[in-house]
């Protein structure tokens, strides 16, 4: 296989590779919002049923106090034996709501870190087009340099003294817009570098 062969080859497989995990990553950002709702539904209904509970309770333990007050001892004991019922269920939808509670704040965590590296991706596919584009103004930065040496050279063989002048602050505008470039260039790598860095500790964590 040709060198320029493995090369497309393996842009083409990374290129890929990225895009199964944009899309991996993508899904997994859907399932949390999904489990988000879902947990703030649970949530929601956890509260209606400790409100629920709670108005029970106080109901029971009004009739409760009717009833001594009315000296049923038999009612009396079915009362307390129901405020037991009530404050169990209470109990137990109390616990429901912390463990609901703890799930959302735990898919929310997930969420917060799946929307991270989505942007982190974001900005990698971001840093390489600068770079490309970097790379592209400095060869063509490089064919204007060269071409206006070429005239350079020949105006001066020429001995046309004016255009030798012009020839040479053009070719230092050149030479300035190069220099611009390259220090472009060297900056969206330090970018793409840093961002690089970015993605693999999001992923990690």
């Amino acid at each position: 296989m040709k060198p320029l062969t493995i090369v497309a080859a393996g842009a083409v497989v990374v290129a890929l590779s990225c895009g199964a995990a944009g899309a991996q990553n993508g899904r997994e950002i859907r399932q949390d919002r999904k489990d988000v709702r879902q947990d703030r539904h649970e949530l929601r209904q956890d509260n209606g049923d400790i409100r629920q509970d709670r108005r029970e309770l106080a109901g029971d333990r009004r009739e409760l106090a009717r009833d001594r007050e009315a000296g049923r001892a038999d009612e009396v004991k079915r009362d307390r034996a129901a405020l037991r019922d009530d404050r169990r269920e209470l109990r137990e939808d109390v616990r429901d709501r912390r463990d609901d509670r703890r799930d959302l704040r735990q898919d929310r965590r997930e969420l917060g870190k799946a929307q991270d590296i989505q942007r982190d991706r974001k900005d990698v596919r971001q840093d390489r087009r600068e770079v490309r584009e970097d790379n592209r103004d400095i060869r063509q930065d490089r064919r204007e340099l060269a071409g206006d040496r070429r005239e350079l050279a020949q105006d001066r063989k020429a001995g046309r003294a004016d255009v030798v002048k012009r020839d040479r602050a053009e070719l230092r505008d050149d030479q300035r817009e190069l220099r611009e470039d390259v220090r472009d260039r060297r900056d969206d790598r330090r970018d793409l570098r840093q961002d690089r860095r970015e993605l693999r500790r999001d992923v990690r964590q």
